[in-house]
């Protein structure tokens, strides 16, 4: 083997070991809370609904979360108080849904950061 072509190897195995460390870093524990989950509660004939970020984690304010409903609307989650930059939601956003419901189905999508991390990840979560 030419030392190009060893080259070539050592490096597409150090990219797939790369990758598979990233997979793996990635993925959860199976017993890991959730990094978001929705509570409903009523406010007068409708719903508020609230996201709420699991200790550790911050929801980036710069791209509100949005619940596609099953029906095909969208709900932005936009009101909540933010920080002095306006990067992240200082208390848990939330949105209103017309009617009164205990649970909700959609994809709720969000973009979180890792306290102390300058690099958010999106999230997608069936609901």
């Amino acid at each position: 083997m030419t030392g190009r072509a060893m080259g070539a190897l050592l490096g597409s195995t150090a990219a797939a070991a790369l990758a598979a460390g990233l997979l793996a870093s990635c993925a959860s524990a199976p017993d890991a809370p959730a990094p978001l989950h929705l509570t409903t509660t009523p406010a007068g004939p409708d719903t508020r609904l609230t996201l709420v970020s699991a200790p550790g984690f911050e929801i980036n304010a710069r791209l509100p979360p949005a619940l596609e409903l099953a029906g095909g609307p969208v709900l932005r989650f936009t009101t909540g108080r933010r920080t002095a930059d306006s990067a992240y939601f200082a208390e848990p956003p939330s949105t209103h849904l017309s009617g009164r419901h205990e649970r909700v189905h959609g994809t709720l999508r969000a973009s979180l950061c890792r306290d102390g991390e300058q690099v958010c990840r999106s999230v997608s979560i069936e609901l």
